[in-house]
């Protein structure tokens, strides 16, 4: 007889893991809030901007640099490529990492081998790209050392936690591009990926911003279901 784990409600782990999820979406409408999560928007950029390098480099192009501004947006100037990828590739990839980490943090081993592997991935953007941006120097460093620890250190349910948490904070990177999109303040979207798009494609910017918060959310809905399913236990 197939009997199935106990669905009587979330693990308590798993219901900070959305709690923290609707913070981050309340973080972008609300200034305050977002200051608060800075030093996570600092991470989202930098894996951000290392998926449009990643891609960039794939197409052909020259990556000039990666930076990281104080407000927790980024650039990744390059020359050459092919621009709609590398623009796509920024919110899409970022998700993509997101996904993968929540799906392995759903085992304490994998989650702390994640960990470690996103410090490894901070440390090749580093000795790449990342050049004469103090801000962005700083906090890649900053994160290295602690994505090493907690990998080391964090143990159970803490080290699923923070793996499941830093890759929901990359799933829902791409609302940041809807919320300025959204905003009055929106001129400062003058750069951004969703209007390189609709330079090139004529399709407007709102659009882009839309798909790529639509395909973000549905991706990380479907991790965590395939994650959180209960096993049936066969006896």
């Amino acid at each position: 007889m197939a009997k199935s784990r106990n669905t009587s409600g979330l693990l308590p782990h798993r219901k900070t893991l959305l709690i923290a999820g609707f913070a981050t979406l309340a973080g972008l409408f609300i200034p305050y809030l977002r200051l608060v999560l800075l030093p996570v928007l600092y991470l989202n950029t930098h894996l951000h901007e290392f998926s449009h390098a990643i891609v960039a480099k794939a197409t052909g192009a020259e990556v000039m640099k990666i930076i990281v501004n104080t407000d927790g947006s980024g650039e990744t100037p390059v020359l050459g490529g092919n621009l709609l990828l590398i623009a796509s590739a920024g919110y899409l990839g970022a998700s993509v990492f997101g996904a993968m980490m929540i799906a392995f943090g759903s085992v304490e081993k994998t989650a702390r081998w994640m960990l470690m592997i996103l410090s490894m991935i901070l440390m090749v953007s580093m000795a790449l790209w990342v050049r004469g941006d103090q801000v962005g120097v700083l906090a890649c460093l900053c994160w290295i050392i602690l994505l090493i620890a907690m990998g080391m250190f964090l143990k159970g349910k803490t080290a699923m936690f923070a793996c499941q948490f830093l890759g929901l904070q990359q799933c829902l990177n791409s609302f940041t591009s809807l919320a300025a999109l959204l905003q009055i303040t929106a001129a400062t979207e003058a750069h951004s990926d969703a209007s390189i798009l609709q330079e090139l494609s004529g399709v407007p910017a709102i659009f882009w911003a839309a798909l790529w918060s639509m395909m973000s959310l549905a991706l990380v809905v479907w991790t965590i279901r395939k994650t959180w399913e209960p096993v049936p236990i066969k006896g």
